[in-house]
C-alpha cells in the first residue's frame, strides 16, 4: 500500500528489530531456558483516509514441518507432517466509522512473544524437515477486496546449557569419560568436557592410551561429527545421516614406545547455524549426534593393524544468549584436570 495520484495513502508494516542476524539475514533470537528469547515488534498502520478494511490480527507461529517423496513403480508417494509446537493471536483494534471502514489515522501495536526453550526446537532447515518461527499480520478486509499481509520469519536459537550457579575457582572441573579396550589388551580412555554441547563450540577430545608391552603406533585418525534423522508422519517414516565434521588427525602423534602410557588432546571447532541443527527430540522429528574419534593402530612395528572406533552420544543446542555467562570453563585448568586421570 503506497500514496495515490490523489494524495491518498496508507500503509501496513511489520517490524522486528534485533542487533543480529540469523540465515538469509532474518532477524535472530537466542535464548535459554532460564532466560527465554523473545520476539518482540511492532505492527504500524497509517492511513490519511477513511479506507477500506476490519481489524488486523497478528499470528506467531513455531511449527516443524516434514515432506519427502518416494517412487514405486511408476506411482509416486508423497509423505507430509506438520507439528505446531506454540500459536498466538493477537487482535489489533481498529476504529470503525462504519462497516468494513478504518478511520484515518496512524496506529501503532507491540507484540511480545516468549519462546520455551525447554520444549521448542531451535530453527532448522533440511531438505526434508524444517523448524520455522514466523509472525504474520493480516488486515482483514471485506470482499472483492484482498486482505493486506505482512510476513517475517525470525531463526531461534534454544539453549539448554544452564547459567553457572558457582564462580570457576568453586566449580569442579566437568568432563566426560569413554572407556575401552584396545587390541584386547590395552585401556584406552577418551574425554571430552560434556555430552552437552553448544554450536560453535571448540571441544577438547582427549585420547589417553596406558602402557603396553609393545609401542602403540597411531597409522591415521580422523574426528567426525554425525547427524541421524528420523522424521514420522502418519503414513510414514524416513530415516538419514549426514556427516558434518571430519577433522584428519594424520600427524602430531606422541612418539611411541613400549611400557609407555600416552595422550593427545585435539580442539575441534563445531559447526554453526544453519550448518549444524540442534538436537531435537520431538513426535515427528528426531536428530541426534555422535562424535566419533576413529583410529588405525598398530601395536609393533609389524603387528597387525587394528581400528579403534570411539562413539560418543552428545547433544548439541544453542549458545547462551549475548551477554549471559557459560558454565566456567578454563582450557589450561580443563587439560591439567585430564592429566590426573
Amino acid at each position: 500500500m503506497s500514496p495515490t495520484q490523489t494524495g491518498k495513502s496508507k500503509a501496513l508494516t511489520l517490524s522486528i528489530p534485533t542487533p543480529g542476524k540469523g540465515p538469509n539475514n532474518v532477524p535472530l533470537f537466542i535464548g535459554a531456558v532460564d532466560a527465554p528469547a523473545r520476539i518482540k515488534g511492532m505492527v504500524n498502520f497509517n492511513c490519511n483516509y477513511d479506507c477500506k478494511g476490519n481489524d488486523i490480527y497478528i499470528n506467531y507461529i513455531a511449527v516443524a514441518e516434514a515432506k519427502w517423496s518416494r517412487r514405486s513403480g511408476n506411482r509416486t508417494y508423497t509423505y507430509r507432517g506438520r507439528q505446531v509446537f506454540n500459536e498466538q493471536n493477537l487482535r489489533m483494534a481498529l476504529p470503525h466509522p462504519s462497516t468494513g471502514t478504518v478511520q484515518a489515522g496512524q496506529y501503532a501495536y507491540s507484540f511480545d512473544f516468549p519462546v520455551d526453550a525447554k520444549t521448542t526446537p531451535s530453527s532448522f532447515k533440511g531438505l526434508y524437515s524444517w523448524m520455522t518461527y514466523r509472525v504474520r499480520v493480516t488486515l482483514v478486509r471485506s470482499f472483492p477486496s484482498l486482505n493486506v499481509v505482512r510476513e517475517q520469519t525470525v531463526w531461534v536459537l534454544n539453549s539448554l546449557i544452564p547459567r553457572p550457579e558457582r564462580p570457576l575457582a568453586d566449580t569442579p572441573v566437568s568432563m566426560t569419560q569413554f572407556s575401552g579396550v584396545l587390541m584386547k589388551t590395552v585401556p584406552y580412555i577418551c574425554v571430552i568436557p560434556s555430552v552437552l554441547l553448544y554450536l560453535g563450540q571448540q571441544v577438547p577430545v582427549t585420547i589417553k592410551v596406558q602402557a603396553a608391552s609393545s609401542p602403540i603406533f597411531v597409522q591415521s585418525a580422523v574426528i567426525k561429527l554425525k547427524q541421524y534423522s528420523t522424521l514420522r508422519v502418519r503414513s510414514g517414516t524416513k530415516t538419514g545421516k549426514k556427516e558434518l565434521l571430519n577433522v584428519p588427525l594424520d600427524g602430531g602423534w606422541p612418539q611411541a614406545e613400549a611400557h609407555k602410557a600416552w595422550q593427545r588432546t585435539v580442539i575441534v571447532t563445531l559447526p554453526g547455524a544453519p550448518q549444524l541443527t540442534p538436537t531435537v527430540a520431538s513426535t515427528m522429528i528426531t536428530k541426534v549426534h555422535k562424535l566419533k574419534l576413529i583410529m588405525q593402530v598398530r601395536m609393533g612395528q609389524h603387528g597387525q593393524r587394528e581400528e579403534l572406533r570411539i562413539e560418543m552420544p552428545v547433544v548439541i543446542t544453542g549458545p547462551r544468549p549475548p551477554g549471559e555467562p557459560y558454565p566456567s570453563f578454563d582450557m589450561p585448568w580443563y587439560l591439567a584436570s585430564v592429566n590426573t586421570i
